[in-house]
C-alpha cells in the first residue's frame, strides 16, 4: 500500500498543479493576464510539473532515472489528456504540444534532482515553493505587456506529373470536387480536408472559393496568371464564418495566431511529356514561441500542400 501511495501521490501532485494552472489561465476574468499560447504556459508551466513530480517522490525514487524521466512525462501525458477529454484542447494541439511539454517537464526534474544533491533540504523546500507559487504568473504577466511577435513564412512543395502544361494548368485553375482518398498526418488528427476549389473568372481578379469540410473556407483572389506556368492568389480567411467545432481554437485560420496569406502554382517543364508542378504557400504565425510553432506550421502546410498534388497528379495521369 504504500509503494502505491509513493506511486501515486507525485502524479496527483504534478496532474493537479498542472489542471489548477490550466483553469486558471483560461478564466475570462483574467485573460488580459494570463493565456495558454504563452512561454509562461507551454514552458513554466511544464517545468515547474518536472520539479514538483521529483521534489514530491521519496530518495530512492530521487536516484532511479527512470523515475526522474519517466514520471514527469506521465505527469505530462495526464494532464493533456484531462484537458482534452474536458474539450479545453483539440486533438491538434495536443499533438503539438505534447512533445515540447514533456521534454521541459523532464528538464524540470532533472533540475530538481540536481538541486536535491547539491543544496541543503531547507534551501529546496524553500526553492520548490517560490518557484511553483509564482514564475509561470509572473513570466505571463511580463508576456501579455509586450507585442506578440509576427512571422510570415514561406513553403514549397512539388511534385513530378507525367504530362504536358497546358493540361496540368485545366486542373490547377481549378479543382472539382474530390472524391480520390485524401491522406494526411493531420487529416488524421481531425483538420478539414479540402473539397473543391471554383473560379468565377479567368485571368488576374479572377476569384478561387476553395472550400473544405466542416465549413472551411477561403477566398483567393488571383493577381498572376502566367497562361500553362503560373498563377498566384491572396487568400483570406475570415475567422468569423468559420464554425468554431472546425479546429481547435488556438489554430483557427485567419485568427490570432495563424493565416493563410498567399498560394502559387508553377509550371515547371522537365521534358516534352514531364513537368514539375510546384505549389507555394505563405502563412502568418503569431505565437511567443514561433520557433517550436512554425515547425508544425511548415509541416502542416507541406502535409496539406503535397496531398493537393497528389490528388491533381493522380488526376492528371488517368487522363
Amino acid at each position: 500500500m504504500n509503494s502505491i501511495k509513493k506511486f501515486l501521490f507525485p502524479i496527483l501532485c504534478g496532474v493537479s498543479y498542472g489542471v489548477a494552472v490550466r483553469v486558471t489561465f483560461s478564466i475570462e476574468t483574467f485573460k488580459d493576464m494570463f493565456g495558454v499560447m504563452t512561454m509562461a504556459f507551454v514552458f513554466f508551466v511544464p517545468f515547474v510539473i518536472g520539479l514538483i513530480t521529483v521534489y514530491q517522490g521519496d530518495e530512492k525514487q530521487r536516484k532511479n532515472w527512470n523515475y526522474i524521466i519517466g514520471m514527469p512525462v506521465l505527469n505530462s501525458l495526464i494532464c493533456f489528456v484531462v484537458a482534452l477529454i474536458l474539450g479545453w484542447e483539440g486533438l491538434i494541439c495536443f499533438v503539438m504540444a505534447l512533445p515540447i511539454y514533456c521534454v521541459i517537464a523532464v528538464i524540470g526534474g532533472i533540475f530538481m534532482w540536481i538541486y536535491f544533491k547539491y543544496t541543503n533540504q531547507n534551501q529546496v523546500h524553500s526553492f520548490a515553493i517560490i518557484l511553483v507559487l509564482l514564475s509561470p504568473i509572473y513570466v505571463s504577466l511580463i508576456e501579455n505587456k509586450l507585442e506578440l511577435p509576427t512571422e510570415i513564412r514561406k513553403v514549397e512543395t512539388s511534385i513530378i506529373i507525367n504530362s504536358k502544361p497546358e493540361i496540368v494548368w485545366k486542373h490547377i485553375i481549378k479543382i472539382p470536387k474530390i472524391i480520390e482518398t485524401q491522406e494526411g498526418f493531420f487529416y488524421k488528427m481531425g483538420f478539414p480536408k479540402p473539397l473543391e476549389a471554383t473560379l468565377s473568372h479567368e485571368g488576374i481578379g479572377g476569384v478561387r472559393e476553395a472550400k473544405f469540410e466542416k465549413g472551411l473556407e477561403f477566398i483567393e483572389t488571383i493577381n498572376i496568371w502566367d497562361e500553362y506556368q503560373k498563377i498566384g492568389f491572396e487568400i483570406k480567411a475570415d475567422p468569423n464564418n468559420i464554425p468554431l467545432t472546425t479546429l481547435d481554437e488556438h489554430v483557427v485560420v485567419g485568427g490570432k495566431y495563424f493565416d493563410a496569406l498567399y498560394g502559387e502554382y508553377e509550371i515547371v517543364k522537365v521534358s516534352d511529356n514531364q513537368i514539375n508542378l510546384l505549389l507555394y504557400s505563405k502563412y502568418r504565425l503569431s505565437t511567443r514561441f514561433n520557433f517550436y510553432a512554425s515547425l508544425w506550421g511548415d509541416f502542416l502546410m507541406r502535409d496539406i500542400q503535397s496531398n493537393i498534388l497528389k490528388v491533381i497528379k493522380s488526376r492528371v495521369e488517368k487522363n
